[in-house]
């Protein structure tokens, strides 16, 4: 699992993670390629990717991801082989 962080500096991230401190590690896509690819154009978007390479879920905006739904859509994308 990865955070990518589109057109942000560093040290806008390092003072966003100390306030919101995380262990997953954040990606800097400076000219915003990655985001372009993936048609980005509200933030926050998560796309979940599954283990072949293809996107399976896109969700924009702030989501509760200890939710039941999140949690049983999170399970069900790690029991795929």
């Amino acid at each position: 699992m990865f955070r990518i962080d589109t057109k942000e500096t560093p040290e806008t991230i390092m003072q966003y993670l100390q306030k919101a401190p995380s262990d997953i590690p954040i990606l800097l896509d400076r000219n915003g390629k990655v985001g372009r690819f993936f048609g980005l154009w509200a933030h926050p978007t998560t796309y979940l990717i599954d283990r072949k390479g293809m996107v399976r879920c896109r969700a924009i905006g702030l989501v509760e991801w200890t939710s039941s739904d999140a949690q049983m859509t999170l399970e069900q994308l790690l029991q795929e082989k």
